[in-house]
């Protein structure tokens, strides 16, 4: 099995999951809910996750830096090299994880050679430990949900502005969350 493969298989049954989870209706859907598919666009450097709430419509973006992992050193969120700009509009997340040294998720990308990926900040926490979240958190605790380590659930909340990513890391409650938009596309 290609890692390929194996790569969108895991995010498919995450989604999945997490469809299967929490199957309320729209008048009962509270918040967070969770998300059903995630898509990053090298034109408009953001990502979209779609959520399981009302019609079906409504999204979440937020702003993100989209590089070759072969080209760049590093990442740039407007990069100008024509390269860059080709990884278009928008294609599959298959697959994500975020480190708690950098305070990034990274998504890796389905287009071209496999090496495009997507990253952004985040806040990186541990839901028993904090009452809210911190960029960076002071503790030695905090520090150690380290890099970078699969995202286990994502779900995104239009009352906070917020995407929160369960983090695959320690006795589970370690999170990463960032800002997002939320809006309904039609």
């Amino acid at each position: 099995m290609s890692a390929r493969r194996m790569l969108t298989g895991t995010f498919l049954g995450l989604s999945a999951l997490l469809m299967t989870t929490s199957a309320l209706a729209p008048a009962a859907a509270a918040a967070p809910v969770p998300v059903t598919a995630v898509n990053c666009d090298g034109n408009t450097y953001k990502c979209a996750a779609n959520l399981q709430y009302g019609d079906g419509k409504w999204v979440a973006d937020w702003s993100v830096n989209v590089y070759h992992q072969g080209l760049a050193s590093g990442s740039s969120s407007q990069s100008s090299s024509a390269a860059a700009r080709s990884a278009a509009a928008p294609v599959p997340v298959t697959g994500l994880t975020c480190d708690g040294n950098t305070y990034k998720c990274t998504a890796k990308l389905q287009y071209g050679d496999g090496k495009w990926v997507a990253d952004w900040s985040v806040n990186v926490y541990h839901q028993g430990l904090a009452s809210g979240s911190s960029s960076e958190p002071s503790s030695a605790a905090a520090r150690s949900a380290a890099a970078p380590v699969p995202v286990t659930g994502l779900t995104c909340d239009g009352n906070t502005y917020k995407c929160t990513a369960k983090l695959q890391y320690g006795d589970g409650k370690w999170v990463a969350d960032w800002s997002v938009n939320v809006y309904h596309q039609g």
